[in-house]
């Protein structure tokens, strides 16, 4: 925001608190006068410092002075000009008090804290500027807490100025009205420790622009005429790390000078012309006696001016004896050999300055001069000539680094930076992991890696931006104008990519401003804050974090305007048309969710926001129900989770969101959760009877999913004929009994129970619930009574019905191939459970991949392959078992072990089946009947037949409890096979003849050809 600004804004602030030590007792013992008079000379001691390195004195507060920068324009040091603020007003009053102490008999010192944060900033020039938040508080209590002549920062401040000065940790400090103990760093010195060798680190991607500047260099000592390189790139991109490897590989013979501009600081304009004649050193001295007389004093007056930290005065040399003194030095330099002049971070220079640079390339004819300016492209904006090219100037922009760059990039920082236990740790695919994360959020500016990784690394991958990358960030953000800097909020406010049309949306919101929007975004697109999209229309911001960090610094009650003024217009387009990309479901839920959580942090009182909660609760809910039909689980949980914290203790939705999330987290396969989402409904309705017995029910279904102990439905069956009315509870009680009789082995009474269920469902008008339900009559088409055409008949309408939808189309797919096989069609099965496999694969589903296992373990088993149904039977159980299921992954243990069995490896089936039952657990009835049939064959291969013969008896105690035909089939199957072995052929003929009319009735022709194999096979014997 520029100067004249005056509205509200956040912005991130350096607040500097300095306070008098002993001033109420200089107040006891000096006359009133000579007080006034020495705390007028303590104030200018202080604020001099102050102004001089940017800062601006916010307001007096008895004998302290608060001081902030960043207010009317964040800078990418403002930290670092604070601590050096606070310190030479530290040193002044010092100096003041041993001014004071031979005549006044008194001593003077301070005491300071410096805090960094987010602030609210009001600042009208001219007028009282305010700056409101708890930065301010945090900065005067750290002041209170620092010793004399201390400067104590907190942690922020520390974190950006670390590489520019030596702190020591304090312990953590209890201050009066901070919640809990803050983080402090005591400044010790204002010189840096020693420095990292950054070039060790290899220059990635630029060689084309490293071999730019060599030629460059080349044309100028061949040519010898002055040659110039414009080297221009947005904050932390490697300009001067360019520029150093380029130097490094000069010839010995090259002198080499460099000037660094500042952007603070008395005296600043000629200072890079300074730097470069103290470098000479030696040399300096060398070359004196070729100057002039006028040159040679104009650049010694410099020097000692500078020295001395004091301005010229007017006896001083002028601008242009100081521009004739620079080029005939350059000029004398040149003559003896090849001369590169670095000029660094001109965008911080004065206009003379660049004045005198410009003066260089004309006046320096007939000797080998290589000019190297390096700048921001802001720099253009009042130098635009300095991008044209001509024979002998060029000028390229260091452009982001591509994605497989910055990886390899972070690769080598991580080496160099990290402690190498984080870097070689056993997991190293959490660490590479990690880099590309980190690579993928720099935005291709190396700076911001080497920031990101470092704050990684201390604070792990929730940490917050590090406070370096938003000073960085946000100091280009306000050089920005008022127009500019609007426009880029509102565009912020849609995301990191946006159109026209959006920006136009926002820019009518309220508060409207007449703004020219597209000449405001052509000047945009000037400095490389934005880009154009790949759509007419659209635009990006260049890198994601500006677009985070000019968000983050929106005042929060203007995006929340902003976000809903979106979401109205998505809605009304939904009203009209068919959703588009920027119209969906899950823009809506977004910008709704923001808009309530900014209103309810800064305008908890608006008689709007319950409405606004409820409609963005619903759109949370609708695009987790959503998800939740896809199973996309995570989404589906974090977006149903969000919708049920937005809404209120006694809202009526909490009950069916409590059945939603437990349905989420129970696919996941996740123990805690479901069990948790039901204690949060019956807390946000702790009187709703209908939510008690809702969630009652729901625990029993839990109850049934994870074997952990007995379940029952009747129970519920009085309460809720007691309120018929009550149709998601009776659609539950329904489901859940379908549950208990799939698990005794009655699928037709569960086929029968889930059509009551679905009638409820229906009377809901909950489309998720009956979605729901119709997959699960689906997937028992595979075991109940229902004859295969009737199965696949359901099949072929619920494709169409969920064709566009894939993770529920997988159920129906798994069914139909089942289905399929035990007709016979085996290839035709196997190409549906590969479709159902890839779709389980690409939507990321575990439980449906593997059910697709168990379901083609069971066509594999049919056809003969006995191998690899028994390998895919343990997969799938080794599935359910990490999922928590552990009844069905039983039963899939025995079907493996059945599997031995059918191979001719009896031992192996005989220890396995040990195993199983040393190890215990409840089995469904599928599973204990499994088990008696495969014992009862064992048993009578190792010739024990009593007891095969009464393991078979007990077997036909519990078919008689099961409707599915094929299961019924394939234990018959197996008991005819212990009678053939005992030599009791009447009741094997009866057992096959009875498995041949349960295959019969389902329709399942190839697992009636084992059966009638066995009886031809016993008829030859």
């Amino acid at each position: 925001m520029n100067a004249g600004a005056s509205r509200p804004a956040r912005r991130n602030v350096v607040v500097v608190f300095i306070d008098l030590i002993g001033s109420t007792e200089l107040a006891e013992r000096l006359d009133p006068e000579l007080l006034r008079d020495i705390l007028d000379r303590y104030y200018q001691a202080c604020t001099s410092g102050i102004s001089e390195h940017g800062g601006v004195v916010e307001k007096y507060i008895g004998d302290a002075i608060m001081a902030a920068f960043g207010i009317v324009g964040g800078r990418e040091d403002d930290a670092l000009r604070a601590i050096r603020a606070a310190h030479t007003a530290l040193l002044r009053v010092r100096a003041l008090s041993d001014d004071l102490a031979p005549t006044h008999g008194i001593r003077l010192d301070v005491h300071c804290g410096v805090s960094a944060g987010e602030a609210v900033v009001i600042a009208t020039p001219g007028a009282h500027m305010r700056v409101i938040g708890d930065t301010v508080n945090t900065a005067a209590r750290l002041q209170s807490a620092a010793g004399a002549g201390e400067i104590l920062v907190g942690d922020e401040v520390a974190r950006m100025v670390r590489a520019q000065a030596r702190l020591e940790p304090v312990p953590p400090l209890t201050l009066k009205g901070k919640s809990s103990p803050v983080r402090a760093w005591r400044v010790t010195s204002l010189e840096p420790e020693a420095a990292r060798d950054d070039d060790q680190i290899p220059l990635v991607g630029r060689t084309a622009e490293i071999e730019r500047l060599r030629t460059a260099y080349r044309k100028a000592v061949r040519d010898r005429r002055c040659t110039v390189v414009t080297v221009l790139g947005v904050p932390g991109i490697g300009k001067s790390r360019l520029v150093r490897d380029f130097v490094h590989g000069l010839p010995a013979e090259v002198t080499v000078l460099t000037g660094r501009c500042r952007s603070y600081g008395v005296g600043i304009t000629f200072r890079p012309v300074v730097e470069m004649v103290e470098s000479l050193g030696d040399d300096w001295h060398g070359v004196l006696p070729e100057l002039a007389a006028a040159s040679r004093s104009a650049l010694r007056g410099l020097v000692a001016a500078d020295a001395a930290h004091a301005p010229r005065t007017g006896e001083d040399p002028g601008v242009e004896e100081i521009s004739r003194a620079v080029r005939a030095l350059f000029e004398a330099l040149a003559g003896r050999g090849p001369l590169v002049v670095v000029w660094e971070d001109l965008h911080w220079a004065e206009q003379t300055l660049l004045d005198l640079i410009d003066g260089l390339t004309s006046w320096l004819a007939d000797v080998p001069v290589l000019l190297v300016r390096v700048a921001r492209p802001e720099l253009l904006e009042t130098r635009p000539a300095w991008a044209m090219g001509t024979d002998h100037a060029v000028a390229f922009e260091l452009r982001a680094l591509d994605a497989a760059q910055m990886e390899l990039l972070v690769a080598e920082l991580a080496a160099n930076r990290l402690p190498e236990a984080e870097v070689t740790a056993h997991d190293m695919a959490a660490g590479q992991a990690l880099c590309r994360r980190v690579a993928e959020s720099a935005d291709g500016n190396p700076l911001f890696a080497e920031l990101l990784l470092e704050t990684v690394a201390e604070e792990g991958e929730d940490a917050p931006l590090p406070p370096t990358i938003q000073a960085l960030i946000g100091a280009r953000l306000d050089r920005l104008d008022d127009g500019e800097r609007d426009v880029l909020e509102r565009a912020a406010t849609i995301g990191h990519v946006f159109t026209r049309d959006q920006l136009d949306v926002v820019c009518a919101a309220d508060p409207p401003v007449p703004l020219d929007a597209g000449g405001l975004l052509g000047r945009l697109l000037r400095t490389r804050i934005i880009r154009r999209g790949g759509a007419p229309g659209s635009f990006h911001f260049a890198q994601t974090l500006t677009r985070d960090t000019v968000y983050a610094m929106t005042r929060k009650d203007l995006r929340a305007t902003w976000h809903l003024a979106l979401a109205d217009r998505i809605s009304g387009r939904a009203a009209v048309s068919s959703p588009s990309e920027e119209g969906s479901h899950g823009d809506l839920a977004h910008h709704l969710e923001t808009a309530c959580l900014l209103k309810r942090e800064v305008r908890p009182d608006d008689p709007l926001l319950p409405s606004l909660t409820e409609r963005a609760a619903r759109a949370l809910v609708g695009e987790g129900t959503r998800a939740l039909h896809r199973k996309d689980l995570p989404a589906a949980i974090a977006l149903l989770e969000r919708g049920r914290d937005l809404l209120p203790a006694g809202h009526a939705d909490h009950r069916a969101l409590a059945v939603r999330i437990c349905d989420a987290g129970l696919a996941r396969g996740e123990s805690d959760r479901p069990y948790a989402a039901l204690d949060v409904a019956e807390r946000m309705l702790p009187d709703d009877p209908r939510t008690r017995l809702t969630c009652a029910i729901q625990r029993e279904m839990l109850a049934v999913r994870f074997g952990g102990r007995p379940a029952s439905a009747e129970r519920f069956r009085a309460p809720l004929a007691a309120d018929p009315g009550d149709d998601l509870g009776w659609c539950r009680f329904h489901h859940l009994e379908a549950l208990l009789h799939i698990g005794e082995g009655r699928s037709g009474a569960a086929e029968a129970a889930l059509l009551d269920a679905l009638a409820r469902a229906r009377s809901l008008g909950d489309r998720y619930e009956e979605n729901r339900l119709l997959s699960g009559l689906c997937e028992l088409a595979q075991w109940s009574p229902t004859p295969l055409a009737e199965g696949l008949s359901l099949c072929a309408g619920l494709s169409v019905r969920f064709g566009a939808d894939r993770a529920m189309l997988l159920p129906v797919l798994v069914t139909e191939a089942r289905l399929r096989a035990l007709a016979g069609d085996v290839d035709t099965a196997l190409a549906i459970l590969d479709t159902a496999d890839g779709h389980a694969v690409d939507l990321h589903l575990g439980l449906a991949a593997t059910a697709v296992l168990q379901v083609r373990g069971l066509v594999e088993s049919l056809v003969g392959r006995h191998d690899a149904a028994e390998a895919l039977f343990r997969r799938a159980a080794a599935d359910l078992h990490r999922a928590g299921q552990s009844e069905p992954a039983r039963t899939l243990e025995l079907y493996a072990a059945r599997e031995l069995l059918r191979q001719g490896r009896h031992s192996e089936a005989a220890r396995e089946m040990e195993r199983l039952r040393d190890e215990g657990g409840r089995l469904q009835a599928r599973g204990e009947l499994i088990r008696l049939a495969v014992s009862a064959r064992i048993a009578a291969l190792d010739g024990d037949h009593g007891t095969a013969g009464a393991l078979a008896v007990r077997a036909e105690e519990l078919l008689a409890r099961t409707d599915d035909p094929c299961l019924r089939g394939d234990v018959l199957a197996d008991l005819a096979e212990v009678h053939l072995a005992a030599g009791r052929t009447g009741p094997a003929a009866r057992a096959a003849a009875r498995a041949l009319r349960g295959y019969a009735t389902k329709g399942a022709e190839l697992p009636a050809r084992r059966v009638r194999r066995l009886i031809e096979e016993e008829r030859r014997a």
